[in-house]
């Protein structure tokens, strides 16, 4: 039987190369790869596992999207995680004393480490297995193939450096009012784009209430609007949130958005295609009444509501002199009233909503104060903080 030898590189998304060795004999084409062997810090480690076992997912037809996949090269270890929606890849320092590539189910390995205790981490693959190491301890992890892996996507060009802090605030003060269905993609993404200089704005609607939140962006410059999936921005927001030393490197092209941190954590999801509904069109432009509470009083009245809340969560809202009165109903349980002093203006009104979609809105209002603008039976409320100029929060009315 002869053998022929020869030297490939396994090609990984940064395009860097892992050395294998390919053979081939009578039977067909078969590979070596070198047992990969590392020495990690286990706190650096398991703080950059933590952040991107997350990504993993369970899948039925793909089960090497539950693992990670792990690169050993030059003197550090790379870590990616994808679920097809969202791909992170972050760097560890390492000692490494053999380059290699193994794939290993993310929960265990990270539970395996977590529950390690030692100051260090010993890694490498032996058979189809990733063996463990450390002060005294040996656990062996089944591995998967790696070369069904996923390949990572990379966004090329130059990016531009975004605000950390404040872009993770504008997801997470506008995500909740996204749509939680998949009927409509675009109604359940999180819309960014440029409406003024220095800043960005984020909306999101479920077709019943919207959030738009504008946050300070000095220096950026978005030239088209990007449609993140609710999901995936909020994992961006957490890992903005996870990594607060110094901005990240922001990119996105028509298919793809991407940050990139210095300390080599890289996360990028997809972007949804189509066009987030033109919102301005039905923003009331003018009032029939308006109200001025103060929050803490508005959120005490919706708890004593809520008990007697129907299957609808309508909550009753009747504008009067100089009080607003809060009423539900809750059939068997019984009824509830309670009046709230409160700044008046305009006409005397009484509508229904879902209490649950106003009180969604009162913890991403700054102010002590709530400013409530009514345009008109059957017409949407327009709701903001008293200062604050950054949010707008429209909530159609129920029907009795």
């Amino acid at each position: 039987m002869s053998i022929l030898f020869s030297s490939q590189h396994f090609h990984t998304p940064n395009n860097k190369g892992v050395k294998k060795i390919v053979g081939r004999q009578s039977t067909g084409w078969w590979v070596i790869i070198p047992a990969m062997k590392a020495v990690l810090d286990q706190g650096e480690f398991l703080e950059k596992l933590e952040l991107v076992a997350k990504v993993s997912t369970k899948h039925v037809t793909l089960p090497v999207l539950q693992c990670v996949l792990l690169v050993a090269e030059d003197e550090h270890l790379i870590i990616r995680a994808t679920n097809l929606e969202v791909a992170m890849e972050v760097v560890v320092g390492a000692r490494v004393g053999e380059s290699g590539v193994v794939a290993v189910p993310a929960a265990v390995l990270l539970q395996t480490v977590m529950l390690g205790g030692q100051k260090e981490v010993s890694l490498r693959s032996d058979g189809g297995s990733l063996v463990v190491e450390g002060s005294g301890s040996e656990t062996l992890i089944k591995t998967v193939s790696h070369e069904e892996f996923p390949s990572i996507p990379k966004i090329e060009g130059k990016g531009q450096v975004i605000g950390n802090h404040m872009f993770s605030l504008g997801i997470k003060a506008s995500a909740f009012a996204a749509s939680l269905s998949s009927i409509k993609p675009e109604l359940g993404s999180i819309h960014i784009f440029q409406k003024k200089e220095q800043s960005l704005t984020f909306v999101a609607t479920d077709s019943f209430r919207l959030m738009e939140k504008t946050v300070p962006q000095k220096g950026v410059v978005f030239e088209s609007s990007v449609l993140l999936p609710q999901k995936n921005a909020l994992e961006i927001s957490r890992v903005l949130d996870a990594n607060t030393s110094k901005d990240p490197v922001c990119r996105y092209n028509d298919h793809q958005f991407s940050l990139e941190f210095d300390n080599g954590v890289y996360i990028t999801s997809r972007l949804v295609s189509g066009s987030f509904p033109d919102y301005e069109q039905i923003m009331p432009k003018e009032f029939v009444a308006s109200v001025t509470v103060l929050k803490e009083d508005l959120s005490h009245a919706f708890k004593k509501t809520s008990i007697f809340l129907n299957r609808f969560f309508q909550v009753g809202l009747r504008i009067e002199d100089s009080s607003l009165t809060v009423s539900a109903s809750g059939g068997e349980v019984g009824t509830t009233t309670e009046s709230i002093k409160a700044e008046v203006s305009g006409e005397v009104l009484g509508l229904n909503f879902n209490q649950r979609y106003i009180s969604d809105v009162l913890p991403h209002l700054v102010d002590d104060s709530v400013v409530m603008q009514f345009s008109g039976i059957g017409r949407p409320m327009v709701m903001r903080g008293l200062g604050d100029p950054s949010v707008r929060y429209l909530v159609m009315p129920m029907n009795k």
